[in-house]
């Protein structure tokens, strides 16, 4: 089964792929999920100064879309496989400024990488230059326990280059709630106030293209 899955996101051409166990699930009786990895394009994402481009807002959702349809394309297989399985969207707010289930959080459980000081997802390959997705089964998959590896240390980039002045400078330690690190609110907002014109639903990317962890990363 680890072979199959893996072999149908690499055909789906997604950069990275990983297996966590979750007594957390949101969906009943699915523990085991599979965290797929994205890696964004880094010819859009430089383009990035002050605030989003109309280049970088398109990439954004076409990237979620093709996540969204790579996940199900996955719940289709484990369901013909005999296996019960659902996805969470890519980018879906169904609260307060939160998904259903946090990406991140089953991201790193797989091992794939760590949370930043901006709260987004590091990938130990990319940086935070990805996007994520999440499909949750009951198909015994192969977990094990990884060591959780802090990135950001004593960098302070993206709480300086931060407008909305969200990211506290904290360092993620795990079992934090976000809003320990992170101002989602003031974020939201100022985006909602400055980047309308971009689109609805625009996203910054300041902190991210700034993280020096997706500068010169592994080139696929």
């Amino acid at each position: 089964m680890e072979r199959e899955i893996k072999k149908l996101l690499e055909e789906e051409l997604v950069s990275e792929a990983g297996f966590s166990y979750n007594e957390d699930t949101p969906f009943e009786g699915l523990r085991y999920a599979v965290t797929l990895v994205i890696r964004l394009s880094d010819a859009v994402v430089d383009e990035i100064e002050d605030g989003p481009t109309k280049t970088y807002f398109h990439h954004y959702r076409t990237v979620n879309a093709y996540i969204d349809r790579a996940a199900e394309k996955l719940v289709l297989f484990l369901n013909r496989s005999g296996y019960r399985a659902a996805a969470v969207p890519a980018s879906q707010s169904v609260g307060e400024y939160a998904g259903r289930f946090s990406h991140k959080k089953c991201a790193v459980r797989a091992g794939l990488g760590s949370i930043g000081k901006s709260a987004l997802f590091l990938s130990y390959k990319y940086g935070p230059r990805v996007r994520l997705g999440t499909v949750f089964t009951d198909a015994p998959l192969p977990v094990a326990e990884h060591e959780y590896r802090d990135q950001c240390g004593g960098c302070n980039i993206c709480a300086e280059s931060c407008s909305a002045l969200a990211i506290r400078g904290v360092n993620y330690v795990p079992g934090m709630e976000r809003h320990e690190i992170f101002d989602a609110r003031a974020c939201s907002e100022y985006m909602k106030k400055e980047f309308q014109s971009i689109g609805r639903g625009a996203v910054c990317g300041v902190c991210m293209r700034v993280c020096p962890l997706g500068h010169n990363r592994e080139h696929r």
